[in-house]
């Protein structure tokens, strides 16, 4: 956090007890749009882009959603009555945890510093979400546990994005890699020494919008959309047995064959056609749009070292608006 943020940060908590909580983004590997009608998704931690939180009591009794440059943010939840158009995922997340919890009599402000940025596809709501969820916690003294901080998050998630997969709310808590289906993730063995590099088109995502357009796609047509899931199944099958066996070019060539079905959905754009496109010219195994698309970031397997640092530079040249280096075995937040 700058000094700005610290002494804001520092306010909060200097005026009695307070709690705090962290969480972290996410990159979908492969995933994105189909996990909502029922296919597995694969999702990476991204430790180096987090989400703090500190949470206080408060005797403010009216609602307070403060915005400064960058991700900062605060608001006061609980006893207070917020227009539902100033609320946020966060604030409806802790808003649930704080009904569950019984002080909702009370009146709790949080501050939120997010290093994500927001409306990319690296899950920037959840990891908010997240943090506040937990800095509330703190502050009364509860111990939350993972499913039930899953279910407070997606609250915040449905809200924000409408039909959430719940993988956003999965990723932004799991200790490493996940596979995600039906609301279930597991822990996701990966024996692949690569690296990831995420490539932001400068172009918000539009999440909402693309949930919406792909499902009347898929429900226009229902044995087209069943032919495509199965593809799309068995595409993120192979990548998982690619991860697990540390088989880099055949993973980067399901990107590639991932990155047509989302085109053929409709959620990519010429911005990610041309980052993807420039990555593979520069040497990747693959590449291809992560998150809701319509905007937002492109993804890149590449070997580590100098080839990862190649890769990256090209994407620069091709427009990217700024880039983030993943390890795939070093992903841990």
């Amino acid at each position: 956090m700058n000094s700005g943020r610290v002494r804001e940060v520092n306010r909060a908590t200097a005026e009695g007890g307070h709690g705090t909580g962290r969480a972290h983004g996410k990159a979908i590997l492969l995933g994105e749009h189909t996990v909502v009608h029922g296919t597995p998704a694969v999702a990476f931690p991204l430790p180096t882009l987090s989400a703090r939180a500190v949470a206080r009591r408060t005797r403010e009794s009216v609602v307070q959603v403060d915005s400064v440059v960058g991700e900062w943010f605060r608001f006061t939840a609980g006893n207070v009555v917020t227009p539902e158009n100033a609320l946020s995922g966060a604030q409806v997340a802790v808003e649930e945890a704080l009904r569950r919890w019984g002080p909702a009599s009370e009146t709790v402000e949080v501050v939120l510093d997010c290093e994500i940025p927001p409306a990319r596809g690296l899950g920037s709501s959840a990891a908010c979400a997240a943090a506040a969820v937990r800095a509330v916690a703190e502050l009364y003294g509860l111990t939350v546990g993972s499913d039930a901080l899953y279910e407070l998050v997606q609250c915040g998630e449905q809200f924000a994005h409408g039909r959430a997969s719940g993988v956003d709310a999965s990723a932004a808590v799991a200790a490493g890699p996940i596979w995600f289906q039906a609301g279930a993730a597991r822990g996701l063995s990966v024996g692949l020494d690569a690296t990831l590099v995420i490539a932001d088109t400068g172009t918000a995502g539009a999440t909402q919008h693309a949930v919406a357009a792909v499902r009347r796609k898929l429900e226009a047509d229902r044995r087209a959309a069943q032919r495509l899931l199965e593809r799309a199944g068995n595409l993120i099958d192979s990548a998982t047995a690619d991860l697990a066996a540390g088989h880099a070019e055949p993973l980067g060539t399901t990107l590639l064959e991932f990155q047509e079905l989302l085109a053929e959905l409709g959620v990519s754009t010429p911005e990610i056609d041309t980052l993807v496109a420039a990555a593979s010219d520069a040497g990747a195994y693959g590449a291809k749009l992560t998150g809701g698309g319509l905007g937002g970031c492109v993804l890149a397997l590449t070997e580590t070292g100098d080839s990862a640092a190649t890769v990256r530079a090209a994407l620069h040249r091709a427009g990217a608006a700024r880039t983030w280096i993943v390890p795939t075995r070093g992903a841990q937040p």
